[in-house]
């Protein structure tokens, strides 16, 4: 499998349209809030080094407004790739399914600040080219609450599949020191898509509030 190269991105096939990511997210004008239930955690079995980052393989459940999607994996880029007013240094992709096969990513915005506990850990465990049974429970890295946007992209690496539903959060909860950040870089260049044309697409900027489960909540339907 050859790597992919961020340093010839231009050159990245793209047949799919004008809805692609990441984008320039100081451009919402449009307000919604969204609400978000972990139903069962995301829970890793796997940590990947698939060559432009650590990927972490898993399942668990999740609760957007009123959709369920399953959690598949979650993967890191540095330097983040959305924009925001606000510095980060930072993205997570959490990427879920639907059952007819949609795809959702839940994204994170990470500043610099505090050593990050589960990042330590995903750090220490991590050895090159290797792929290893691990097990985290990723929930402790999306935050209590944050702004939230929300819009139709794609996916940020080839194919660049488009109907990508994002909920992009930025937050300051959930942070990494300078030295993470450089831990990182020791393994991976830089692995951030170039910011994508809008297109006139609609960018909803709103509160986001992470929901504690209730009793009656049942991960399969809904």
């Amino acid at each position: 499998m050859s790597i992919l190269n961020y340093a010839k991105q231009s050159s990245w096939p793209n047949g799919f349209g004008f809805q692609q990511s990441p984008i320039d997210l100081r451009q919402a004008t449009t307000t919604a809030d969204t609400d978000m239930t972990i139903l069962t955690p995301w829970m890793t079995d796997q940590e990947i080094d698939d060559q432009v980052t650590i990927r972490l393989a898993g399942q668990g459940t999740t609760r957007i407004n009123e959709t369920t999607w399953t959690f598949v994996q979650a993967h890191f880029h540095v330097p983040a790739e959305h924009i925001v007013a606000e510095k980060t240094v930072a993205e997570l992709h959490f990427v879920h399914q639907s059952a007819i096969g949609a795809l959702c990513v839940v994204a994170v915005l990470v500043p610099v600040g505090q050593a990050n506990p589960i990042m330590a850990d995903v750090l220490d465990h991590f050895q090159p080219h290797v792929t290893q049974p691990i097990k985290f429970d990723l929930t402790r890295l999306l935050p209590k609450q944050g702004t939230v946007y929300h819009y139709l992209g794609s996916l940020t690496t080839p194919p660049l599949t488009e109907g990508v539903t994002w909920y992009v959060i930025e937050q300051t909860e959930i942070t990494m020191s300078s030295n993470q950040v450089a831990r990182y870089q020791q393994f991976f260049e830089p692995n951030n898509r170039h910011v994508q044309a809008i297109n006139r697409r609609p960018i909803f900027r709103g509160v986001f509030k992470q929901l504690k489960r209730s009793a009656g909540d049942d991960p399969l339907h809904g």
